[in-house]
């Protein structure tokens, strides 16, 4: 039989720690992977191995790096790039959910919104300037504000 080159119990422990942080069930984390339950609860309990491929979907649904899974090791370069990787897919997410509730217009009107955004920012630099008005996040959301139909 072969013997496992990492500690099974520390890896379980490390991703409960992960998944209750994050908030998310036991169920929950099965069915993000595509595993069973039972497995996913013997992962953690560190009743079993798992496969690399279990690995890098676990460290990616976790945002932590392979090295920080199996040996503890906390890389804090690493462990920053993947925040901004994280806060980066979140960003992409929720812009997403945003404009997959307009229409076909108004989604090459942001398109074009957001183009114009890059320019001026690049056209700026570091500079920073308070903007002459703002639109808040409650107004674009309500009802009320004008839509492009």
């Amino acid at each position: 039989m072969q013997k496992d080159t990492y500690d099974r119990k520390a890896v379980g422990n490390r991703i409960r720690e992960n998944r209750r942080q994050l908030g998310i069930t036991m169920k929950e984390a099965a069915e993000k992977l595509g595993k069973v339950p039972t497995y996913y609860a013997d992962i953690e309990r560190g009743n079993c191995g798992m496969s690399v491929e279990t690995m890098l979907a676990i460290t990616h649904l976790y945002h932590m790096s392979l090295d920080y899974l199996i040996f503890g090791k906390e890389d804090t370069k690493g462990e920053k790039e993947m925040e901004a990787s994280r806060i980066y897919s979140e960003e992409t997410e929720s812009v997403y959910q945003l404009l997959t509730h307009v229409s076909k217009k108004e989604r090459i009107y942001a398109a074009k919104v957001l183009r114009t955004f890059l320019i001026a920012c690049n056209d700026i630099g570091t500079e920073e300037r308070e903007p002459e008005e703002t639109i808040s996040a409650e107004t674009i959301g309500s009802k009320d504000y004008e839509r492009m139909d």
